[in-house]
């Protein structure tokens, strides 16, 4: 195919699971197409508008207005402008949660383009702003998903709330879930370390409980005088959690981390412990999947879709409502005995490598050409 246009709110050097998942996708595109064009928002104002990546990929950035991090408005005029300069057969839109994907559809309803919709859903809202956005765009969400032609859903808690919350659209649903590196899989594979070390990787966000882990490893520092935590993200509630690791004390034990390379990333899993998400909104969860296949013991909360590395053996569970008490005695299990919490060498649908999740999404493509 000539070209294929994605959207998304953010892109790379910006984080996060939606960000990971594009950017794995336009990497291959870029060997399948002639054009590929990432349309992306840059609330900072600070990235190049146009930045060209190589291999015909190419990133457009519109400058936007993020209350929160969490929503980037774009600014209209200028999506419209990229959006018509890179037109393409195919147009990949992605995120619900946020403006610049379910916008492009309706600007883009009468181009003629395929429209394939991945919409990253997690049913439930983190903020009261969160909640009271999407039910005011309901009626607006309700016709792009009529527009689109077809919805990828990247695992099966993400199709069933996709298709509850819309319907009429069912139909055009199919799973096909994140991926993981397989060349870092060949070079990193987990062991227990001399000195134990809890990982949290995500977005500093409210739901993600992290605060919780804070509490919780402060807790079983009593018991563990040498154990550390490190944390890998960013987002808008990094300052409370730096605040609130001051009051508990713990100073150099934990280690705050951003802007990883993925190289680095694997090697924290491959060092760690214990890998922790009990976060209570995921459509799927990127990190735990690469945990997992590293073989890095993973908890995670049994709640949206991390349930479902749950019930494939993949990871142990904290039940919901996910409190620090809980959290304080199943780290204090797999502590204890990490080696019977390992997933290494355990298989499941859950974990595919990112070229063939790739390879799944452009036959998607070909198939509504």
């Amino acid at each position: 195919m000539e070209s294929i246009t994605y959207v998304s709110p953010r892109y790379p050097p910006y984080i996060g699971g939606v960000e990971t998942h594009v950017a794995e996708l336009t990497t291959r595109a870029s060997a399948q197409f002639r054009r590929v064009s990432v349309v992306t928002t840059d609330p900072s104002g600070g990235l190049s508008a146009r930045q060209s990546l190589g291999n015909g990929l190419t990133v457009f950035r519109v400058r936007s207005f993020a209350p929160g991090e969490n929503y980037n408005f774009p600014l209209s005029a200028s999506l419209v402008r990229i959006l018509r300069s890179c037109r393409s057969r195919i147009l990949h839109l992605h995120s619900i949660h946020d403006v610049p994907g379910p916008l492009a559809a309706i600007l883009e309803s009468r181009s003629g383009s395929s429209i394939v919709f991945t919409p990253h859903f997690h049913g439930k809202f983190s903020s009261s702003l969160g909640k009271l956005f999407f039910e005011a765009s309901r009626p607006v969400l309700s016709k792009v998903m009529d527009r689109v032609d077809c919805i990828i859903c990247v695992s099966a808690f993400e199709a069933g709330i996709m298709g509850a919350a819309f319907p009429g659209s069912a139909r055009k649903i199919k799973i096909i879930p994140n991926g993981v590196d397989s060349e870092l899989l060949a070079r990193y594979s987990w062991s227990p370390p001399a000195s134990p070390k809890i990982l949290f990787v995500g977005r500093l966000e409210k739901y993600k409980n992290v605060d919780k882990i804070l509490t919780a490893f402060a807790i079983l520092k009593e018991k563990h005088p040498s154990l550390k935590l490190t944390v890998v993200g960013r987002g808008p509630v990094k300052e409370e959690l730096l605040s609130q690791a001051g009051q508990l004390k713990l100073g150099s034990s934990v280690e705050w981390l951003e802007g990883l390379t993925k190289p680095k990333l694997y090697e924290l899993y491959e060092s760690s412990t214990v890998f922790v998400l009990p976060s209570y909104l995921e459509a799927y969860g990127i990190v735990v999947a690469e945990a997992a296949a590293v073989g890095t013991p993973a908890l995670v909360a049994n709640s949206s879709a991390l349930s479902e590395f749950v019930t494939a053996g993949l990871a142990t569970p904290v039940e919901a409502p996910v409190e620090t008490e809980k959290l304080v005695d199943a780290i204090s299990l797999i502590l204890e005995d990490p080696k019977s919490y390992s997933s290494r060498n355990k298989s499941s649908d859950m974990i595919q490598s990112w070229d063939d999740v790739a390879a799944k999404t452009f036959e998607t493509y070909q198939s509504l050409l």
